[in-house]
Order: structure tokens, then C-alpha cells, then sequence
């Protein structure tokens, strides 16, 4: 017998059993529908958790040290350091595709500003880490800003952070006409505040204080990175605190702010010295430092020299790993740890068995629960295939092979499998909105809070309709068989 000819039977039982068929096939569309939905959930919360938060492509690796512990204090003694040889160790392990080498600023810095982006100007201590450019350029939004964040990367000649040709300046708008909107005038506000100050002193009658800067120059912006991180926590929690505004990353980009380097609000940690500069932000990165300011490494590393010795030039405090395969991780992890080094714990680990668990509880209880209507689907179509006998036997005795009538029963459940997977996928995907809806609506945010929680990929779609099938196809299987066994003689004789 025909396929088509096969299929139209099919359906016409279905449209007569439509009500046995509809109740059987509940529990496989609720089960469906809660694989669907707990795996859509589990894959977006680990794109987020382990794409976002703790990315696996990358880690970051620290010299290895151990805690000393002075009465409450622990000191960590460091016998290992990161230097160029250390690099190129680390570049040979296999898997490892590149190796930028990160270095914090160990001069004590405050940062000022922030009136035009909260509404306030604030003043806080700056931790600031120096990198290669090749780490965040897909996070620079601006060309000039990724050039200036290579030259950041090189020496400096004497006239740190100027242009190579100093050029004298009257305004911050001259600067950009002249060399671009990267630049910018230094030394008329320092110019200000000293007549402000000299001011004061004239009418104490006391001495004013030297002139710090007889003719204003042309500088360069330095190019400022920042973490997602911190604009996560900002908006999820602290600028609730403080009645702050929320920031959207995109306008905030070409914000300006005053860096001090050499100061510090603890009195003790200050130095005699200081360097006034300014910063710009051009861009968000997972890869920047978490809480503080990410710069070109050779901007900290000259501070550093400034500060605390040449000793300090080439000496990093961490290196990222770009890694070939997120499957390649242990092996990586291993050999560092074979260079007497240590990968930091990120939580990635535990982040990700977590929500494995979690995937693998629910698509048990999915499973159960389509296991639990796959057997109401075999006890339906036994009943089917008793109240049918008289039919089955009529169509054995006219021609149609046992092979048939199991090809019969066994499309019925294909179908009926087809349709109930269909309307639980479409049941998994409307709560998944309404659940987006609801978070996006009702629930206040929070750190990395996304848009949707959900990740409907093809191939679970595919599964799922591949679930439902065989959970129908196999809960019908013997009632097949014994359909495909009917004996039409006994059965048109009534014995």
C-alpha cells in the first residue's frame, strides 16, 4: 500500500479518535514543554554566566605565592614573577594562541570628575592596570582612540604626554583643531587654580606659590578602558545608593576625567611628586581590570619607573591566556602550574557544573514526565486497536500486508507526536516572554541582568520534535504489533 495512501488512513482515525488522542497527548505536550523551556533556560544563563561573567577562552594567570600569617595580617610572598621570559614560556604551552601581559600601577593615583555623566564630580583613589592594545581592540569604539592606546604601548621621549612637537595652546578647541579631537589644552585650569591661589595669598598678605606651568601645552587624552563589571554593578545597586542616574554604555563613551598620579587620600601613601593628565573613555571590555581603569601598558609602566625604579619596567603582575578550545582549558591550567604559576579561580568551574546539574535535574523530570504519556499513549492505543478489530481485519482481508497496519498505527503516533511537540515547543517559547516579560517589567536590576533568559537554539528545537516522536512512535510500538498480528478470519467470524 502507498505512503499517501497510508498517511490519509492515518489521519482519518485521527479526526474520529480526536478526543482520545487530545487526552492521551497532554502529558507529552507538558513534557515537551517543560524540556524545552528548562534547557532554553539553562543554555542562556550559561551563554550569559560563561560568556559574560566568567568567559572559559580566556584566563588569566598570577605568579605563585603563599600567605605568611603576622598575628590578623596575611602577607603574601611572592617567589615567582612574570617577565619576558616568563611570557614566551607561556606562549609556547600548546593551545595557548596569545599571551598579553598585564601590569597594575603600584603608584598611588586618584581620579577626579564625573559632574556631566552623574550629575555630581567624584574623587576617588584609582587602580588602574596597563595592557597590550591587541587585548581590547574589538572593545575600542574609536580609530584614534585604538592608535593612541598603541603609542601608549612604546617608550616616551622627554615630554611625557605631550605631542611629539610641543605646541602651545590657549584653548582646549585650538588642540583639536590643530592635532584632533584626542587632544586636548594642558595647564589653563592648573593656570587658574594657581591665580585663585595666588589670589588668596595676596590678600593675607603672604607670598604666592611658584607659577607651576608658564605656558599651556597640547596633550593627548589618555585612552581609558573600564569593565563591564562596573557598569553592571553601578546600575544593578549602587547608583540606587546614591541617586545616581543609569548609565547607558554607549553615551558614555568620550567621557572625560582628571587623573593625579602621585596623590592619594591616605596622607602617608602620597608622594612628593605628581602627574596631572586627563582620561578618556573609549570603550568596555570583560578583559579590563574589575573594579578600577584599564590604560596602555606603557603609560603604567613609565608611572611605575617614575616611582618605583627600573627594576619595575618589565616586571607584570598577571599575563591573559587566549586559549584555542574553552576543551583545552585543563590541559593550559596544568602547564602554568608547571611554570610555578597559578590561574585565578574565577568561579567558572563551579559556575558551570551548577547550572549542568540544574539542566540535568529538569531534563530529568521533563523526561519522566514524557515517559509517564508514553505509557497513556500505548494504553490509548490499545484500546484503539480493540474498539478497531472488525476495521484492522476488513483491511487484512482486502490486501494490506501486516507491515501496513503496523505502519498505520505507528504514523497515527507520529503525528500525534508531531503536533503535541509542536504545541509544546510553542508552550516553552510563550512563557519563556512571559517570564522575559515579567523580569523585564517587574524585577529591578541587577548585575548583568539580560534581555532575555532563554536560548531557543535549532538544535534543541529539533530534539525536542525529535523527543516527542519517539516518545509516541515507542509508546505505540506494541500496540502496532498487535494490530500487525489480527488474525482477519477469526475476527470477521467473531470468533
Amino acid at each position: 500500500m502507498r505512503s499517501t495512501r497510508l498517511l490519509g488512513i492515518a489521519l482519518d482515525d485521527l479526526k474520529r479518535n480526536r478526543r482520545h488522542f487530545l487526552l492521551a497527548s497532554v502529558g507529552i505536550v507538558v513534557g515537551i514543554a517543560a524540556f524545552t523551556f528548562f534547557l532554553a533556560l539553562g543554555s542562556g544563563v550559561r551563554k550569559v554566566v560563561l560568556g559574560e561573567i566568567f568567559p572559559l577562552d580566556k584566563i588569566e594567570v598570577v605568579p605563585k605565592s603563599f600567605d605568611l600569617d603576622v598575628s590578623v595580617l596575611r602577607v603574601p610572598l611572592a617567589n615567582e614573577v612574570i617577565d619576558a621570559a616568563k611570557v614566551e614560556q607561556l606562549r609556547a604551552i600548546p593551545s595557548v594562541v596569545e599571551v598579553y601581559p598585564k601590569m597594575k600601577l603600584t603608584a598611588p593615583s586618584m581620579v577626579y570628575g564625573g559632574k556631566k555623566l552623574f550629575g555630581n564630580n567624584l574623587r576617588a583613589e584609582l587602580i588602574a592596570d596597563g595592557v597590550e592594545p591587541d587585548l581590547v581592540r574589538e572593545d575600542i569604539d574609536r580609530d584614534w582612540a585604538f592608535e593612541d592606546f598603541e603609542a601608549g604601548t612604546g617608550d616616551f621621549n622627554e615630554g611625557w604626554q605631550t605631542l611629539p612637537v610641543a605646541t602651545a595652546c590657549e584653548s582646549d578647541e585650538q588642540c583639536v583643531e590643530a592635532h584632533g579631537e584626542n587632544t586636548y589644552c594642558w595647564g589653563i585650569e592648573e593656570n587658574a587654580a594657581w591665580e585663585r591661589q595666588a589670589k588668596r595669598a595676596r590678600s593675607r598678605n603672604q607670598d604666592p606659590p611658584a607659577k607651576p606651568i608658564e605656558q599651556p601645552l597640547c596633550r593627548n587624552y589618555i585612552p581609558i578602558i573600564v569593565s563591564n563589571h562596573i557598569v553592571e554593578l553601578y546600575n544593578g545597586s549602587i547608583r540606587r545608593a546614591h541617586g545616581f542616574p543609569k548609565i547607558n554604555p554607549e553615551s558614555a563613551i568620550g567621557f572625560t576625567f582628571e587623573l593625579t598620579f602621585g596623590a592619594s587620600m591616605v596622607e602617608a601613601s602620597a608622594k612628593d611628586m605628581t602627574y596631572e593628565a586627563r582620561g578618556v573613555l573609549v570603550g568596555f571590555s570583560d578583559t579590563a581590570i574589575n573594579l578600577g581603569m584599564t590604560m596602555p601598558v606603557g603609560y603604567i609602566r613609565r608611572l611605575n619607573v617614575d616611582f618605583g625604579g627600573e627594576k619595575t619596567a618589565e616586571i607584570y603582575h598577571s599575563a591573559v591566556l587566549q586559549i584555542r578550545s574553552k576543551d583545552d582549558v585543563a590541559a593550559v591550567a596544568a602547564a602554568v602550574k608547571g611554570l610555578q604559576l597559578d590561574v585565578t579561580d574565577t568561579g567558572a568551574e563551579q559556575a558551570a557544573l551548577l547550572i549542568t546539574i540544574f539542566m540535568m535535574v529538569f531534563g530529568f523530570v521533563s523526561v519522566v514526565i514524557v515517559g509517564i504519556a508514553a505509557v497513556n499513549i500505548m494504553h490509548v492505543f490499545f484500546m484503539l486497536v480493540y474498539e478497531r478489530q472488525r476495521e484492522i481485519g476488513i483491511m487484512r482481508a482486502i490486501g494490506a500486508s501486516r507491515r501496513d497496519i503496523r505502519r498505520i498505527i505507528l504514523g497515527e503516533a507520529a503525528i500525534v507526536g508531531l503536533l503535541a511537540g509542536a504545541v509544546g515547543v510553542l508552550t516553552a517559547m510563550g512563557a519563556a516572554a512571559l517570564f522575559d516579560w515579567v523580569s523585564g517589567s517587574y524585577l529591578p536590576d541587577f548585575p548583568y541582568k539580560p534581555k532575555t533568559y532563554f536560548e531557543f537554539h535549532w538544535a534543541l528545537i529539533v530534539a525536542a520534535f525529535g523527543f516527542a516522536v519517539g516518545s509516541c512512535v515507542s509508546g505505540a510500538a506494541l500496540p502496532a504489533g498487535r494490530a500487525a498480528r489480527t488474525d482477519p478470519a477469526r475476527v470477521l467470524t467473531g470468533q
